[in-house]
């Protein structure tokens, strides 16, 4: 009996040994993916808070383009904007062709990305088209860099959501 716990003491301390030396497969580095060149820079509300029934909420856009474009390319930004509990949400689309010399310049060499102003415009209704109740909404943006295909555009790349929140008040 005084031999098994010895040999069960000697295998739990080789083990508990081994682990300290080489991390497990949770501890290692985490391999670290390749950001999207597509990004979106800013997004501004105008006017802040929005009253309802006085003007339409105007959200400008700023996206910075990849370095290289293909030919017939479309930027399509959609902005996604919800009430708290989900229940009401309105959903505004902005798709423009990209022009393909943003990639070289007028001397032929690479320019900087450069940067496109997208500008979308919200009157205040839902998906229902009822305007919406006071409070805090959340908004989420998303770019797509889209290009031809056989059956319609096809997605080429697509940068991360910026996500933020509006007030929207009643006078």
């Amino acid at each position: 009996m005084m031999r098994t716990v010895a040999v069960a003491l000697a295998i739990g301390a080789w083990l508990l040994a081994a682990s300290f030396q080489e991390p497990s497969h949770a501890a290692s580095a985490k391999i670290k993916g390749k950001f999207p060149d597509l990004k979106i820079l800013s997004v501004e509300a105008t006017p802040v808070p929005f009253f309802l029934n006085e003007h339409p909420l105007t959200l400008t856009i700023t996206v910075t383009l990849p370095k290289s474009i293909p030919d017939d390319a479309l930027l399509d930004v959609t902005t996604l904007i919800t009430s708290p509990s989900k229940t009401s949400f309105r959903l505004l689309t902005n798709r423009q062709a990209v022009a393909s010399n943003a990639a070289t310049g007028t001397d032929g060499a690479i320019s900087l990305p450069s940067q496109v102003q997208v500008m979308q415009t919200w009157d205040g209704t839902d998906h229902t088209k009822h305007i919406v109740a006071d409070g805090m909404y959340d908004y989420q943006v998303q770019a797509k860099l889209m290009v031809p295909g056989k059956n319609g555009p096809l997605l080429r790349e697509a940068s991360l959501k910026k996500r933020g929140k509006l007030e929207v008040r009643t006078r």
